[in-house]
């Protein structure tokens, strides 16, 4: 989140065990006024995976919608540049996840989209980011990134397939 603006739906304080997540795919279009965060697959020209170096460790670019914003794609954007100073090019819907963080009569969704990066900027460090990290997606799912890494491996996988790309597959885990 920048500085600027905060966010349109804090979760901070709101107890994370037991929230369902549902995923709903690539074709469902939640009104914007229930997305409380969206991320991008964003890959390189050379099929690089560009990730942000996060205090949690590496993961896609994203972030929580802020109450200035007014749609899906102008969080995308504005995180991507925030956590990874990099521009992208049209973004391609990934997935829909369905929380009830706040409730099973108050859904709201986390939306991922993919997109082919068009610039690398220098980078700076701001409050958002440690770096910015360029992997091939196979390294990075070898990993096993993250507190879900089954979830990572969806997304990138999803995402690469919607821009016409293939994750190798990453090497078997010891």
């Amino acid at each position: 989140m920048s500085t600027g603006a905060a966010d349109r739906r804090s979760t901070a304080g709101r107890p994370k065990a037991g929230v369902t997540f549902t995923f709903l795919g690539s074709a469902v279009d939640p009104s914007f006024a229930a997305v409380t965060s969206a991320s991008v697959v964003a890959v390189t020209p050379e099929g690089g995976l560009v990730l942000a170096d996060l205090a949690r460790g590496l993961d896609l670019p994203g972030g929580h919608v802020r109450a200035d914003e007014t749609s899906v794609e102008q969080t995308v954007r504005r995180e991507a540049w925030e956590e990874a100073r990099i521009r992208l090019g049209a973004l391609v819907p990934v997935e829909v996840i369905q929380s009830d963080l706040f409730g099973p009569d108050d859904l709201t969704y986390m939306v991922v989209r993919a997109a082919m990066v068009t610039e690398l900027a220098p980078w700076e460090r701001t409050h958002e980011s440690a770096g910015r990290v360029v992997l091939p997606p196979a390294e990075f799912l070898a990993r096993r990134p993250g507190r879900r890494p089954e979830l990572l491996r969806h997304l990138v996988t999803a995402g690469l397939a919607a821009l016409g790309r293939d994750a190798a597959a990453p090497p078997e885990i010891r």
